[in-house]
């Protein structure tokens, strides 16, 4: 049976500060030649992919953890905020004093001073920063021009439980998975929005069965694709919750997890 991979980026195919593992490589580029595809499934936009991503040989992905969808070249599913929403998350920001990172295809937004904070963030939580393609940093935030699907946002309180709780009902908020404390940054998606719900736009393109599906991630973002799929595979380096509900876990990120994931799957 052909089989439909689906990958997370970070912590699954790239580990974070390095590059994809040559073994991952090889892993990915044998088994699409073998007949499978192969799809991301990150919760990064499109203009956030790196480089050394989107050169891996793909038949698609899903973006933005769920809310666009890209099989071949083509959109399949695609969801943003309508301006309601836009007007109803920039109250909650200003009434939470929210430092955000906008995702959009002109590229991710934020202030100088949400740059900062998340730098410097970054540098005392993991000592690295994660690289992201196509950062705009501006004065202000253009909500009105751009097409928003996702955001990141901290809270410099630590009150990211206060901002599930304004949110709860017209949108979700989502674990971070950079490896943040989860007090203090988290991701607002749009109900309805997932990575499961991206797989099951792939497959019903293809007209594929969910037998056909394998899905390998790491972090909160994963578990409803990790969940759904017929194959679900946790990375070694996962958080627990994730490990819990998958199929079969698999070795780190950085010791050929992936890797290893792809022989497994191949050999049921």
């Amino acid at each position: 049976m052909r089989l439909n991979f689906f990958f997370d980026i970070d912590g699954t195919l790239l580990p974070f500060g390095k590059g994809v593992p040559e073994s991952a490589l090889e892993a990915i580029s044998k088994a699409r030649a073998d007949g499978h595809r192969i799809f991301l499934s990150t919760g990064r936009s499109v203009p956030e992919v790196p480089e050394s991503i989107s050169s891996l040989p793909l038949d698609g992905g899903i973006y933005s953890a769920g809310a666009n969808v890209i099989v071949g070249g083509r959109q399949i599913f695609n969801r943003i905020f309508s301006q309601n929403e836009k007007d109803a998350i920039r109250r909650i920001i200003e009434e939470e004093r929210l430092e955000v990172l906008l995702q959009s295809d002109r590229g991710t937004y934020m202030t100088k001073a949400s740059a900062d904070y998340f730098v410097e963030s970054m540098m005392r939580y993991i000592g690295r920063v994660i690289d992201i393609p196509n950062c705009v940093v501006t004065d202000d935030l253009p909500f009105d021009e751009l097409e928003i699907r996702k955001l990141l946002f901290f809270s410099r309180t630590g009150d990211v439980a206060r901002v599930r709780e304004a949110v709860e009902g017209s949108f979700v908020v989502v674990d971070n998975t950079v490896g943040l404390p989860q007090e203090y940054m988290a991701e607002i998606v749009l109900p309805g929005i997932s990575k499961a719900t991206g797989i099951e736009e792939v497959i019903g393109y293809f007209g594929d069965d969910r037998a056909s599906t394998v899905a390998v991630g790491d972090g909160a973002n994963d578990i409803e694709m990790v969940e759904y799929a017929a194959l679900g595979v946790a990375m070694g380096n996962s958080s627990e919750d994730l490990k819990r509900v998958a199929d079969y876990i698999t070795g780190d990120v950085d010791r050929d997890g992936l890797a290893k994931a792809i022989t497994y799957a191949l050999s049921r």
